[in-house]
């Protein structure tokens, strides 16, 4: 842990925790995710410690910039940007290009009041603009922006404005192209922890055919594919559904994925009873309509990544009811020094 020196602390909203004992931070966020779960009777055969990350890792970054140019993170509990220069939360790569921003917008002609997607992939940065006007005069300035601190590719709700090559990410050696302001998880390290507790979880047992509820750009299918799995991968993001698709055939895995949107339309019970492991990852919202035909089916094993304790606490009692039992729960710190925390749960039936 990094000691508390963040002039930005109690400005900015990004932080809500700030502790220089790393035992005394561990404790904090240990016990508000314990209570989360003891409240509604959340019941877990084995519950392990909470697995921490250094300062510095996250990849991605929700900027904000106001009318006068300032760029940085709302105040806490309001609408203002509290302008920063850098975060220490985030990676070098994304910290260089802060002090840049403002003097880019305000060379714009027309100035905004919206957000900045700065996102590290494999192979560069890339930035995605939402409620930010472009004029046809601000092209050159962007291309010369972004050639000079590594971006890749600048694109906005039009679509891509400059790409220099294809940014791309990894999943167990596999590259996957990565699609306009498409989710990752906020850090590689805290992804590879998710992928690894999955891993832990499943034991190495074997199976036949899996869901993947919520895939985003799979990084569960791809990381957990082997040629004697079958993967069926639903995501209502059409343009990730198509990049895992293309990689799945170019790999010749048995991977196929489909545009669904789980929330409107969850997968029935009848689907459900094909496959003997189901993972999901959904949205902070949680899952229930979908958890709700889960409850009704009969499959043996089913991880759930969460980035929400509340909703996974809700979904949760509904697979018990059904008479699902949890027999791991991993507290993972993906979001350090906030009040958010991400866990990995394994129901069996």
């Amino acid at each position: 842990m990094a000691d508390n020196k963040c002039k930005y602390f109690n400005l900015c909203g990004g932080c809500q925790i700030m502790e220089d004992n790393f035992d005394v931070y561990t404790d904090i966020k240990t016990k508000k995710f314990l209570e989360s779960l003891s409240e509604r009777g959340i019941i877990a055969e084995k519950i392990f410690p909470l697995i921490t990350f250094p300062i510095g890792i996250r990849r991605r970054a929700n900027l904000k910039i106001d009318y006068g140019c300032n760029v940085g993170f709302y105040r806490r509990a309001s609408n203002d940007v509290v302008g920063i220069k850098s975060c220490r939360m985030l990676v070098p790569e994304i910290n260089k290009v802060i002090p840049y921003l403002p003097i880019l917008f305000k060379s714009f002609v027309k100035r905004s009041d919206g957000s900045i997607f700065i996102t590290k992939v494999e192979n560069g940065l890339t930035m995605h603009f939402e409620n930010i006007n472009i004029s046809p005069l601000d092209l050159a300035k962007l291309k010369g922006f972004a050639d000079k601190l590594g971006i890749i590719r600048i694109s906005n709700e039009d679509g891509v404005i400059y790409e220099s090559d294809t940014p791309f990410v990894e999943f167990s050696g596999v590259k996957v192209p990565y699609p306009i302001n498409t989710f990752l998880q906020p850090s590689i390290d805290g992804e590879k922890a998710i992928v690894e507790t999955v891993k832990k979880f499943l034991g190495g047992e074997k199976f036949n055919k899996m869901a993947d509820l919520f895939c985003g750009l799979g990084l569960f299918s791809f990381n957990l594919y082997n040629s004697s799995l079958e993967i069926c991968a639903f995501d209502c993001n059409e343009e990730a559904i198509k990049e895992i698709n293309k990689v799945a055939k170019q790999n010749n895995f048995n991977i196929k994925a489909k545009s669904v949107d789980l929330f409107s339309k969850p997968l029935r019970v009848e689907k459900l009873q094909e496959f003997d492991l189901i993972v999901l990852d959904p949205p902070r919202d949680g899952a229930k309509n979908q958890v709700m035909e889960i409850a009704k089916s009969d499959v043996g094993k089913v991880i759930y990544v969460s980035c929400n304790p509340i909703t996974f606490v809700k979904d949760a009692e509904i697979l018990q009811k059904a008479g699902y039992k949890i027999k791991y729960i991993q507290p993972i710190d993906q979001f350090s020094y906030t009040n958010h925390i991400e866990l990995v749960a394994m129901f069996i039936k």
